[in-house]
């Protein structure tokens, strides 16, 4: 402590050279002031992602990315090996579940509503599907089993643009063509074309539209919208009287293992075509939106359609695939004389090029970061484009100059996750906060892989401010090969991160998820809580109690035979599992998970032992699957199946099972009734094996097969019609 005395001691130089000062210090004119140093303030923390700070710096982080892509083919004589993305969150699903909810949020639609609409991963936020429903038509878009565009195409559809605005079509392949060279006429691209002409003729391919009549269980073609010639629907939105077409010329799905290829990513082009449904007679297309690029991923919020693509570049004469030194060579020289916009797609909005994507909307890997990968940069820049689904205009833009294979949207955040392998999977998550313009929030280097596609995005879930993920990692151990973690994460407060705040295991909870060797297959979060599927030999279900983000842990579990892949929560006490029974064939589950620490089954359900062997789609894709509060009592829910009988004549069929549950609050009271199936099988000329959708509209059903339709009564399933 510093006693009075030395404090004056301090204190009256101080004071006196003040006195000082202020006299003028005996002279005649004020004494010059002594400059104060201004000390610099500190550099804002770096996180693992930077953004872009001009055109310069996005030049020469994408011509590195090449270049490293160029070298790699040529050492290697084989496919490259590496695991950048397996595959992407291609979520889709029910009528607007949520899981960041209650099990009532989650429970898809309440009694107020008399149809069901397309099975979402997140509450209010939708998703693009073949199938969209708006109680009074019915929009069926072609599906790649119509087998219109597999085929790569070699120049991409931005070739010779008209700088000018005019949009003339004077291009080779511009856009508004006709897919034949010819020009789309207005009315060529947006007149009604006679159903009668697209019956079984895949020459003319459109999007189907119906007219429902539920009261007498009907439905009856009125119209189709005509697709140009090169053209595929990847999925449709509805939104008031507008209808959304999400297209493409090459589809990355049909790419597997091909991820991490470069060149194919180059050549493509997405479209967002919009229609004016207003009126029956006419649909006329208001816009339409072309990026350059290959569709990965879509999602719709109240602010916006969210389109993910990814796009290498197309330039003359660039060798994706060098085998020589000279080759490489001429890569470097192509390179070395192109700009900045020569990297990034291009986008046009009604004919017109956009300058839609800036070089300060664009992220890369901070090498300096201790988490970043030893490989950094990309051959291919991933885009995230916000889309106005009036206008069709662009409202921001988030672009990676790094791979991702995972996207993951609420209505606050949009996350992308990457998988790397460097001799382990490890997994990034990057963060970006969704406000008036998308800012970056922060990253984390997890342990394990984030595989997703299919069912497997529930693997991840937002909760509040928190991420839930749970990940998976091999062993080199025959005993247990593999590994599953929960983490809890959580954006910090000191710099641009994401921090682990929970796991499970953990120091203090080491039991493990899943017995040894046990891989995972349903996962579902909703709300607090969290069930796990584990499976090699019998179904392990495990509850986690996730009340305590900091301390999750196995709250009970629960062993059946056989597997749940997917887990729908019927109400806060009653969860449903769909899987296989341990004789492969489809069943049904429920189970009482009212008291978290004693799970029990309430019985399962094989669906038909006719069959010797069958399975769901909606056991692999949630859009497959119908769920319907019809009352605060009484839910619908329709499971498609196929498979083939087990004796003659051993036909291949599909099935749509109807199932009514009563009392679903209450484990102990809650009943299972079946009024029955729809049935086709291969006789009728239906693809049974395509994509499959259901519709409920009070008592009438709605089967969907590709583009086929198939109507019946609830109370009377046997007697289905075929819509022609």
């Amino acid at each position: 402590m510093i006693s009075k005395k030395s404090l004056l001691g301090v204190l009256a130089p101080v004071l006196l050279m003040t006195l000082i000062a202020s006299c003028g210090g005996g002279g005649g004119g004020n004494a010059p002031e002594t400059p104060v140093a201004t000390p610099s303030p500190a550099p804002a923390p770096k996180g693992l992602l930077v953004q872009i700070a001009g055109s310069d710096e996005l030049r020469e982080k994408a011509v590195q990315g090449l270049q490293n892509y160029f070298e790699e083919r040529l050492r290697s004589s084989t496919e490259s090996s590496d695991l950048e993305g397996i595959a992407t969150l291609e979520s889709d699903s029910g009528d607007g579940s949520g899981d960041s909810g209650t099990a009532a949020d989650a429970g898809m639609r309440t009694e107020t509503v008399s149809f069901t609409t397309t099975y979402t991963l997140e509450k209010n936020v939708d998703e693009y599907d073949f199938v969209k429903y708006d109680g009074d038509r019915m929009f069926v878009a072609p599906t790649r089993g119509l087998g219109c565009c597999f085929g790569f195409v070699e120049e991409v559809l931005f070739d010779d643009i008209v700088d000018d605005g005019s949009g003339d079509g004077s291009g080779s392949e511009a856009i508004g063509s006709n897919g034949d060279g010819s020009a789309a006429t207005e009315e060529s691209v947006g007149a009604v074309v006679d159903p009668a002409i697209i019956q079984n003729d895949q020459d003319v391919r459109g999007i189907r539209v119906l007219k429902t009549n539920p009261a007498e269980g009907l439905a009856q073609e009125e119209a189709s919208i005509p697709l140009e010639e090169n053209q595929s629907v990847e999925g449709l939105y509805l939104v008031d009287s507008k209808l959304i077409a999400l297209t493409s010329v090459n589809w990355w799905g049909r790419y597997g293992d091909d991820f991490a290829d470069a060149g194919r990513w180059s050549g493509g082009s997405v479209g967002l075509d919009i229609y004016d449904v207003a009126s029956e007679s006419n649909y006329d297309r208001l816009h339409q939106l072309q990026i350059e690029g290959v569709l990965v991923n879509s999602r719709r919020t109240e602010a916006g359609i969210f389109v993910v693509t990814r796009h290498s570049p197309n330039i003359e004469g660039l060798n994706y695939y060098p085998a020589s030194q000279e080759e490489l060579d001429n890569n470097q020289n192509l390179l070395e004389g192109l700009e900045t916009q020569d990297f990034l797609p291009l986008i046009e909005r009604d004919g017109v090029a956009l300058e839609a994507v800036a070089a300060s909307d664009c992220y890369a890997l901070n090498a300096e970061d201790q988490d970043a990968p030893e490989r950094s940069g990309s051959p291919t820049i991933s885009m995230v484009l916000q889309i106005d689904p009036d206008t069709a205009e662009v409202i921001d833009s988030v672009c990676l100059l790094e791979p991702i294979d995972g996207v993951y949207l609420t209505t606050e955040s949009l996350y992308f996750t990457q998988v790397v392998y460097e001799g382990d999977f490890d997994t990034l998550i990057h963060q970006f906060e969704l406000a008036q313009k998308a800012d970056y929030l922060g990253s984390v280097r997890l342990q394990g892989g984030l595989f997703l596609g299919g069912n497997n995005d529930y693997r991840v879930n937002a909760s509040g401010p928190n991420l839930r993920v749970v990940l998976s990692q091999w062993q080199d151990d025959v005993d247990d090969r593999i590994d599953h973690t929960l983490f809890v994460l959580a954006p910090s407060d000191e710099e641009p991160a994401l921090e682990v705040i929970g796991q499970l295991p953990s120091a203090t909870r080491p039991d493990e998820i899943g017995k040894p060797n046990e891989d995972l297959y349903g996962v579902r979060f909703i709300g607090d809580r969290a069930y796990f599927v584990t499976f090699e030999r019998i179904d392990p279900l495990y509850v986690i109690d996730l009340s305590n983000p900091a301390d999750p842990f196995i709250a009970g579990s629960l062993e059946v035979p056989g597997f749940s892949d997917f887990l729908h929560p019927v109400s806060q006490s009653v969860l449903l599992g769909l899987g296989r029974s341990d004789t492969r064939l489809t069943k049904l589950e429920f189970f009482d998970v009212s008291d978290l620490t004693a799970p029990q089954s309430l019985g399962a359900l094989t669906l038909d032992d006719s069959l010797s062997y069958s399975y769901s789609q909606a056991e692999y894709n949630r859009k497959a699957f119908t769920y319907w509060r019809a009352s605060s009592d009484t839910h619908r829910m329709a499971i498609p199946v196929e498979g083939y009988l087990r004796d003659p004549p051993y036909t291949n069929l599909a099935r749509l099972y109807l199932f009514e549950i009563a009392n679903p609050e209450n484990p102990s009271a809650l009943t299972l009734t079946s009024p029955g199936f729809l049935e086709v099988d291969a006789a009728t000329n239906i693809p049974i094996w395509g994509q499959q959708r259901s519709i409920f509209h009070d008592d009438a059903v709605f089967w969907v097969i590709e583009q086929d339709v198939i109507t019946s009564f609830w109370d009377n399933p046997s007697q289905s019609v075929l819509v022609e």
